[in-house]
């Protein structure tokens, strides 16, 4: 799956791609700087630094238009293409349990094949108990709506306190338990708890 760059990397890309296709070659650093609305070409450089660092475009050095799109951005915006946009509603803990918040204040683009048919929303993880999972601090999980679950599930649980976490759900006999994917953690065994969602997949932002 390709990355979801932040929003002003897709932006210069975007421009790119434009730029290219209407011209035939690439823009200046000026150029980009007027479409971005900024003074400093510092600023254009950094961006233009990230991109060729994470493989989305090649520059040959001393050519002032001397820029050119990759293969891995050409997937990108087929990935983008091919994506919904689905509202993060809030922070969920992976680590102890945090309050149960929700804000609907933005909304994250994720591939169409995580959420096809499915009451899906995002939370951004806080914490690293489920970095084996390969779910990390700052990144997001798409979740689907539903309070059902089975061994192994990756879950967004509310507890009978009224905070909420991050773990794989597993049913005893007699509780349940919570189990963290990271050996310094200690699974939390409960008598009850609430399934909120489960995990669809994971969204990192470089």
């Amino acid at each position: 799956m390709a990355p979801i760059l932040p929003k002003t990397k897709q932006k210069v890309l975007h421009y790119l791609k434009v730029y290219v296709d209407e011209h035939g070659y690439a823009p200046t650093l000026t150029e980009i700087a007027k479409f971005l609305g900024v003074s400093a070409l510092s600023t254009v450089h950094e961006h233009l630094e990230f991109l060729e660092e994470r493989g989305f475009i090649e520059r040959a050095e001393g050519e002032e238009r001397g820029l050119t799109l990759t293969r891995k951005w050409h997937q990108l915006g087929q990935a983008l293409a091919r994506s919904l946009a689905v509202p993060v509603v809030g922070v969920i803990a992976a680590g102890s349990p945090i309050e149960a918040t929700e804000h609907r204040e933005q909304t994250l683009a994720v591939p169409e094949e995580f959420v096809r048919g499915k009451n899906a929303y995002a939370l951004k993880v806080s914490g690293d108990s489920m970095i084996e999972s390969f779910i990390a601090d700052g990144d997001y999980v798409v979740v689907e709506k539903t309070d059902f679950a089975r061994d192994g599930d990756t879950v967004v649980a509310l507890l009978d306190d009224g905070t909420a976490t991050l773990k794989k759900f597993f049913k005893k006999r007699h509780f349940v338990r919570l189990q963290p994917a990271n050996r310094q953690y200690k699974p939390i065994d409960v008598k009850s708890v609430v399934i909120q969602g489960k995990v669809l997949g994971v969204i990192r932002r470089y």
